[in-house]
C-alpha cells in the first residue's frame, strides 16, 4: 500500500506539473497542443511556424467559403482537388472543414478551455474574413423544427444523465 501511494502521488504530482506548465505557455501566447491545419509545430522553439503551402490554400478557402456559394461538402472536394491534407496526411472530410472555418487560431486568438488568448503566432487571415465566414456558417446552418411544444422539455434528467424526452401518442380508433 506505500509502494502504491508513492506511485500514485508521483503521477498525481506529475499530472498537475504538466497542466501548470500548459497553463503558463497558454498565457504566454504559445499553444501548447498540436498545431492546427496551416501551421506546423517548431521542435526547435517549440512554438508554432506557418507551413507556407498549406497557409496559402487555407486563406484561399477562407475567402471561397465567404462568397456564400459552396458548402462544406464541395469545399472538402476542393481540398481534395488541389491536395490539401490534413497534419495525418489524410483528406479533409466536411466536419473538418467545418472546424477549420470556424477556429479563431487563424486570426490570432486561441481558445483554451472556455477561455480565449492572444497568441504570439501570425495570423493566417483577418478577422472581418473570419466573422464574414461565421455569418456564412450561421446561415446555411440547419435550424431545427421543434414540432411540438412540451412545457418541461429538457427540464429533467434520468439518474445515469440522460435527458427524460417527450412524446405525444395518439389512441387508435
Amino acid at each position: 500500500q506505500i509502494a502504491f501511494g508513492q506511485s500514485k502521488y508521483y503521477v498525481d504530482s506529475l499530472r498537475e506539473n504538466v497542466t501548470r506548465g500548459m497553463r503558463q505557455k497558454i498565457r504566454n501566447g504559445v499553444w501548447p497542443l498540436w498545431a492546427p491545419l496551416g501551421y506546423i509545430n517548431n521542435p526547435i522553439t517549440r512554438g508554432i511556424d506557418v507551413d507556407e503551402k498549406k497557409a496559402l490554400l487555407i486563406k484561399k478557402m477562407f475567402k471561397v467559403y465567404s462568397s456564400g456559394s459552396y458548402t462544406l461538402k464541395e469545399i472538402s472536394e476542393w481540398c481534395k482537388k488541389v491536395n490539401l491534407k490534413s497534419n495525418l496526411d489524410n483528406d479533409i472530410s466536411p466536419g473538418q472543414v467545418q472546424t477549420t472555418l470556424q477556429n479563431i487560431f487563424y486570426v490570432g486568438l486561441m481558445k483554451y478551455k472556455g477561455e480565449i488568448f492572444e497568441g504570439t503566432h501570425k495570423p493566417l487571415i483577418s478577422r472581418k474574413l473570419f466573422d464574414r465566414v461565421q455569418e456564412v456558417l450561421k446561415e446555411r446552418g440547419k435550424p431545427q423544427k421543434i414540432k411540438h411544444n412540451f412545457p418541461f422539455l429538457g427540464f429533467m434528467k434520468c439518474l445515469c444523465s440522460a435527458a427524460i424526452t417527450a412524446e405525444k401518442k395518439v389512441k387508435p380508433s
